[in-house]
C-alpha cells in the first residue's frame, strides 16, 4: 500500500528526514551541501517541534518483524551515503581570501570541492591531510568517515568517527565559518532514515551503525547508550530522544541483549505517541514484550500505538495490527486474531505471512 504524504517537523539538532517515493535527498539551501542516498520503498517525514532533528519512517515493502529478523541474519541491506550533488554550493574563495586561511582549512575546502565534482579519491587525500589537532581537524574527520562509509570501508569510517567524538568540542566550527552545512542521510532501522549534520547526536548516530553493520553489536549499544538518558534516572527519561531510542531498541531486538532490552522498554515506556517514529518506538517495545512472552503488556502498548493514524506510514500500522493479531493468538483468544488476520489481507493481501497466519497458503 503506497504511502502518499509528505510532512516536515522540527525535532533535534542535527539530524532530519524526508519523503520521496523513488528516494530521499535535501539540501542545505544555497550555501550548502546536498548528500543523496537511495532506498526502496516509499517514506514519511515528521519529527518533534523545536530540536531540530528531523527523520522519515520508511515503508521498507515488508512487515517490520521481518526487517528484524533480516537484520539479525545479516542480511539487511543498510543504505550508505551516495554521490553529492549541486557542486556549485560548494565553498568557494578567490585567491585573496584563499592567502588569508590556513593550509588546514584550504585541504578542507578543496576536500569539499572535489567531493562536489565527484572526485573521492581527492577529497579523502585532502580531508585526511588536515591535521588532527588543527581546528578544522573535527570536520576533516567526519567528512572523510562519510567518504569511508559509502565505500564500505567501515574500521576506517569507525576510527574517524571515534576521534570525532573525543575532540565533539570542535565538530562543526569550520562548516559554521565556512557558511555551509552538509546534509548526509543514513538509516538507523529499517524503518527511519535519518539526516546528519556534523553534530555529536549524528556522530554518535552514525557510529553505531557503522559499528552494528560490522557486527560488534556491544559497541553499538555502548555508543547509543551514551546519547540516551540513563534508565534508573526517572526524570530524564521523557527527554530520550526517539530517534536515537528507536535505534537503540532495534539494536537490543537483534543482539538479544537482556539489559540493553531492559534499559530499552524503561526508557520507551516514558514515551507518549507523538509522532510518526515514536510509533516505531512503540512497535519495538510491542514487539520485545511479545518475545519475552509478556503478551497482555505487548497488547497494552498495542492498543495505543494503533490510535493514531493520522500522518502514520500505512505499511506500519499494518505491522502493528499483525502483531497485535499473533498476540490475540498467543492468548488463545482465537476469533480477535481471526478477525484482524483478515482485515489485514483485506487491506493488504500481500502483506507477508497474512496468508500463512489464515490458512490459505
Amino acid at each position: 500500500m503506497p504511502f502518499r504524504f509528505f510532512h516536515r517537523f522540527r525535532i533535534a539538532r542535527g539530524l532530519t528526514l524526508n519523503l520521496s517515493k523513488r528516494g530521499v535527498s535535501v539540501s542545505a539551501g544555497p550555501r550548502g551541501a546536498r548528500v543523496t542516498v537511495g532506498t526502496s520503498g516509499t517514506r514519511a517525514t515528521a519529527g518533534l517541534t523545536g530540536t531540530g532533528l528531523h527523520y522519515t519512517v520508511v515503508n521498507p515493502h515488508r512487515p517490520l518483524a521481518s526487517a528484524v529478523e533480516q537484520s539479525q541474519s545479516g542480511s539487511s541491506n543498510r543504505v550508505i551515503p551516495q554521490a553529492l550533488e549541486n557542486a556549485e554550493s560548494m565553498p568557494k574563495r578567490g585567491w585573496l581570501e584563499r592567502l588569508m586561511l590556513s593550509t588546514d582549512v584550504k585541504q578542507f575546502i578543496d576536500g569539499w570541492q572535489a567531493w562536489g565534482r565527484g572526485d573521492v579519491d581527492q577529497a579523502l587525500a585532502c580531508f585526511n591531510a588536515v591535521s588532527v589537532v588543527s581546528s578544522a581537524g573535527a570536520d576533516a574527520a567526519w567528512s572523510a568517515a562519510l567518504l569511508y562509509v559509502q565505500r564500505e570501508q567501515l574500521t576506517e569510517a569507525a576510527g574517524l568517527l571515534q576521534r570525532v567524538l573525543d575532540d565533539s568540542g570542535a565538530l562543526g566550527e569550520t562548516f559554521r565559518e565556512q557558511g555551509f552545512t552538509p546534509r548526509v542521510q543514513v538509516p538507523v532501522t529499517p524503518e527511519i532514515v535519518a539526516t546528519m549534520s556534523p553534530v555529536t547526536a549524528s556522530v554518535q548516530l552514525l557510529l553505531a551503525e557503522v559499528q552494528q553493520s560490522m557486527g560488534e553489536y556491544q559497541a553499538a549499544l555502548k555508543t547509543l547508550g551514551q546519547a540516551l538518558p540513563s534508565s534508573s534516572d526517572s526524570t530524564d527519561q521523557t527527554d530520550a530522544d526517539p530517534v536515537m531510542l528507536a535505534a537503540f531498541g532495534e539494536l537490543a531486538l537483534v543482539s538479544q541483549d537482556s539489559d540493553a532490552t531492559h534499559r530499552f522498554n524503561t526508557l520507551a515506556a516514558a514515551l507518549g505517541n507523538d509522532s510518526p517514529v515514536h510509533t516505531v518506538v512503540m512497535f519495538y517495545r510491542a514487539q520485545t514484550l511479545f518475545n519475552q512472552k509478556l503478551y497482555e503488556a505487548a497488547l497494552s502498548v498495542l492498543t495505543p500505538a494503533l490510535r493514531r493514524t493520522k500522518d502514520r506510514n500505512p505499511a506500519l500500522l499494518l505491522s502493528l495490527r499483525f502483531l497485535r493479531a499473533q498476540t490475540y493468538r498467543a492468548l488463545n483468544k482465537n476469533a480477535q486474531a481471526q478477525r484482524e488476520f483478515e482485515r489485514i489481507y483485506a487491506d493488504d493481501p500481500s502483506f507477508e505471512g497474512v496468508r500463512e497466519a489464515l490458512g490459505l497458503g
